[in-house]
Parts: structure tokens; C-alpha cells; sequence
């Protein structure tokens, strides 16, 4: 089976480059992260990817997923790891360097620790495999889904930060197998190169949330 990772669309505290992993009500959108929202969802159609569709309990991936499936199921294993002390400030405005040079010696102060999203990442993909289901998705965001591609592709976890997820991305795990198949596909720009409008793209979520 396969695992179709998707993050979230940018939100609004994206686009001012400051972290967020608590509020699980605060945090929309933008209109760029709705169309790629749309553009994950409309590519994953054209794909034919069919299955149980997971989110993680925060607004911006909870408004990604209804894009995919309204019917999607929240998963607390998916969320962003915890920011702890750094929670609602910019990146510029903290000592992130070391974090970035490896997270695991590095933790965010009074937050979460990277074993612990290892394992919980782990406990989701184990769980997901024992679906039965010839594909899943599951909509969560950088940390989670780097952290689930070192441990597929046996990559050590404090050098998760060499890996690139952008904002919509889908990134796609053979589970059957343990092979990553793609990371970081941006459908918003594959649809544009095929000639999509952004109006069509934004269409494909709008007719199914309606």
C-alpha cells in the first residue's frame, strides 16, 4: 500500500515565518495555501488515489484535508511537533540554528523532543499499514512528514532539516516495500504547467465541500 503524505497549505502565521503547534483553532489559510489545498486534492483525483483520509488536529491541515475527503478523520499522531517556548514567534527572533543542525541534540525548549515524534510517527505508519487499504493519505506538516521519511529510508533523524516539504506538497511512501516513491511533488505547480487555471483548481475543492 501507499501513503500519500500531503502538507498543509500555507496559513496565515506561515506567511509571517513564525511557528505554531498548539491552538488547534487559530491559524487559517491563506489564499495561496486554499488553492494549493485544491491542487493537492485535485491532483490526487487525476491520480486515481483512492482510500481513508487522515488529518492532523490543526486548522490549517483540518482545512487542507476537507479539500481531499469531507470526510476525513482527525489523528492527534499527525500533529505538528510541539514548539514549547519558541510557540508564536519568528524564526529570525530565535536560536534556530542549532535546531536546524540537528534536532535531535537540539530540542525546542519545554517542547517536544524528536523521539517522541519518531514515535508516534512510527505508531501512525505501523497503523496505517495494518489498514488494509491499497492507499492512505494523511495531511500534516513538515516535521511529522520529514521525520516519517528518515524512518522509512533509514536517513538519521538529526538530519531531517536536509529534507524539503513545502506548503501543499505530496510525498508518497510504498509501505509494502519501505520505498519513498516522490517527496515534495507541488501539484499547484504541476497543474499550472498542464495550463489549470487557478479558478479550475480552486473549483475542485469548492464543488466538494459545497
Amino acid at each position: 500500500m501507499i501513503i500519500y503524505f500531503v502538507r498543509h497549505g500555507e496559513s496565515q502565521l506561515n506567511a509571517l515565518n513564525m511557528l505554531h503547534s498548539r491552538n488547534y483553532e487559530d491559524n487559517p489559510l491563506t489564499d495561496k495555501g486554499r488553492l494549493e489545498a485544491a491542487a493537492a486534492a485535485f491532483l490526487l483525483r487525476r491520480m486515481g488515489v483512492k482510500g481513508p483520509v487522515f488529518s492532523s488536529p490543526l486548522l490549517r491541515a483540518r482545512q487542507t484535508a476537507r479539500c481531499i475527503d469531507p470526510d476525513f478523520k482527525v489523528d492527534h499522531r499527525l500533529r505538528e511537533i510541539d514548539m514549547g517556548e519558541w510557540e508564536l514567534r519568528r524564526i529570525e527572533e530565535i536560536p534556530f540554528g542549532n535546531y536546524l543542525r540537528d534536532p535531535v541534540m537540539h530540542s525546542p525548549p519545554g517542547g517536544e523532543g524528536m523521539g517522541s515524534v519518531a514515535e508516534r510517527m512510527l505508531d501512525f505508519i505501523n497503523y496505517a499499514r495494518g489498514l488494509g487499504a491499497r492507499a492512505v493519505v494523511a495531511v500534516s506538516h513538515w516535521h511529522p512528514i520529514a521525520t516519517a521519511i528518515a524512518l522509512i529510508i533509514g536517513l538519521p533523524l538529526s538530519n531531517i532539516y536536509k529534507i524539503r516539504i513545502g506548503t501543499g506538497s505530496i510525498t508518497a511512501i510504498d509501505l509494502e516495500i519501505g520505498d519513498l516513491l516522490f517527496s515534495n511533488l507541488s501539484p499547484l505547480r504541476i497543474l499550472r504547467s498542464l495550463g489549470f487555471r487557478d479558478e479550475e483548481i480552486l473549483a475542485e475543492c469548492n464543488k466538494v465541500v459545497s
